[in-house]
């Protein structure tokens, strides 16, 4: 009978832990933090978004947010719209944006350019480096539907697919990697 109990309880715990996805993990270059209260002005915002699970934003050079999120509750451009909304402190509005490496790039510059007109108004594509493959995501503003739902806009996923046709990857840069 012990035994039964345990199975009843323990089975019900690992299907629920089965359910749950590995949280995605981002990092997003934020424009326009000046100081310390900008810093948790938006690490407040994008930690009561739903479905992200962890944040942390931090000011240098460039400000930066390290975000682990589920990509099934939240997109990066969800993220990144977020991150607008925050209230701006010094009269600017945080911008977040992504920058991208996609190695082949150079040769395949044509296709992975076609994929993000694709993706238009959207998103914006700026090449920061050709040679090297690395890109700047720029999000659109996301506009709420008649009915006060925010669109998802676009994500990860949509460019994994497509260069994935295309026999290529992405990496997310951080201030780590550049």
């Amino acid at each position: 009978m012990r035994f039964l109990a345990f199975w009843a309880v323990i089975l019900p715990l690992s299907l629920h832990a089965a359910d749950q996805s590995t949280p995605a993990k981002a990092v997003f270059t934020i424009s326009g933090l000046e100081c310390g209260s900008c810093v948790y002005m938006v690490q407040h915002q994008l930690s009561q978004t739903p479905g992200i699970a962890e944040v942390e934003v931090l000011q240098g050079i460039e400000g930066y947010a390290r975000v682990s999120y589920d990509p099934k509750l939240v997109s990066e451009h969800q993220i990144a719209h977020a991150v607008r909304e925050t209230p701006g402190l010094h009269g600017t509005p945080y911008i977040a944006t992504m920058k991208l490496r996609v190695p082949g790039f150079s040769q395949h510059a044509t296709k992975v350019k076609s994929l993000f007109e694709k993706w238009k108004p959207s998103i914006e594509l700026v090449i920061w480096d050709a040679h090297a493959g690395e890109l700047i995501v720029n999000f659109a503003e996301l506009k709420k539907d008649a009915k006060g739902v925010l669109p998802r806009g676009w994500s990860l996923s949509q460019l994994a697919e497509g260069l994935q046709g295309l026999g290529l990857k992405y990496e997310i840069l951080s201030p780590d990697t550049l």
